[in-house]
């Protein structure tokens, strides 16, 4: 590639289908740092994650998707806090890739940018092995931020969408997981149909925007599920200082789940897997009905799977009432080594 950084960044990152017009930004690209304006009624909410090649997607990706999932992801968390999109910034650590990975790239970028109105207002590149570091910026009513810390006992916990896809997709993609050398997809029942599923699903997770804006006024705590369902209520449940029974056989799977994974490593998926960008809420019985009309009005499905409670830790029951006991972990990075 024989464009300096300065090139790249005009050539393919400082545009109008990246650097859109939002009244909050004052200044975006091309200075030192990027102004923005916050309404006096608001309160700014800020996110960041990282994704490393080979970690996070596979080094044969194409770059439009790898992109999309890397915004997508970000976005994911503004929805966990109730927030509206506003603006991003771009850090890129590239190995030498090429001026059509580089337009490809922009264009899978914008395409999301714009799919959520929010702008582009700075970042940095440099030359390294392949990784993205996205920080997201969003606006909240000062009064209405969905949070960790807000649970209580007698919550209804409540998750949207499907769990599991996100560590089967995972699979699919070659990619290694922490669940260890059972974690198998059974290939004879892997239709090119899920195939194309779970490619979508991992590089375009649906950040639950509309739903959480739409039910946060029901919403007593929330968080997205980017390490597994345990791991992720387990914060809730710390951070609230209560506990969780969860109710395993009411956790939603998708069809094409369902048809290439045993039950066992559906199970697991879901409560350990992570990638699954779906939310994890919890809403008082008294605002059960009011929250789910207001979930059917954004079209998002919704499944109530257990209840907060006193304990000090999560319990898993099944629907003969059994307790069942796992050994798995979510993922951690600088955890011990993933399982081979």
């Amino acid at each position: 590639m024989s464009l300096s950084e300065f090139e790249v960044i005009r050539e393919f990152f400082n545009k109008k289908e990246l650097a859109l017009d939002r009244e909050e930004v004052l200044l975006g690209i091309g200075d030192d740092a990027a102004l923005l304006s916050v309404p006096s009624e608001k309160v700014l909410s800020i996110s960041t994650d990282m994704l490393v090649e080979s970690v996070h997607f596979p080094k044969d990706a194409a770059p439009a998707q790898i992109a999309k999932r890397a915004l997508l992801v970000n976005i994911s968390d503004l929805a966990a806090m109730g927030a509206e999109p506003l603006c991003f910034t771009l850090s890129l650590a590239l190995a030498k890739q090429s001026e059509i990975w580089l337009q490809q790239f922009s264009q899978g970028l914008a395409e999301i940018a714009q799919r959520y109105n929010i702008a582009l207002v700075g970042g940095d590149l440099v030359a390294g092995p392949t990784a993205i570091s996205i920080q997201v910026h969003g606006l909240n009513s000062s009064e209405n931020c969905l949070r960790r810390d807000r649970a209580s006992v007698g919550d209804l916990i409540f998750v949207t969408g499907c769990l599991g896809d996100g560590a089967v997709a995972l699979a699919s993609l070659g990619l290694k997981t922490h669940l260890g050398d059972s974690f198998k997809i059974n290939r004879e029942e892997y239709s090119i149909n899920c195939q194309n599923y779970f490619n979508s699903i991992y590089y375009e997770p649906e950040p639950r925007i509309e739903f959480a804006r739409s039910c946060g006024k029901y919403i007593a705590s929330a968080i997205d599920i980017s390490d597994g369902l345990i791991g992720d209520l387990g914060h809730i449940c710390t951070a609230s200082g209560v506990g969780a029974t969860l109710f395993v056989d009411e956790i939603p799977y998708s069809q094409s789940a369902n048809c290439c994974m045993s039950k066992p490593n559906l199970l697991k998926a879901a409560l350990y897997g992570g990638d699954d960008y779906e939310l994890c809420v919890t809403v008082s019985k008294t605002d059960q009905e009011a929250f789910m009309q207001a979930a059917e009005s954004t079209n998002t499905p919704v499944r109530c799977i257990g209840e907060i409670n006193d304990n000090d830790r999560i319990c898993c029951y099944n629907n003969s009432g059994a307790e069942l006991q796992f050994h798995n972990e979510p993922y951690m990075h600088f955890s011990e080594e993933i399982q081979e």
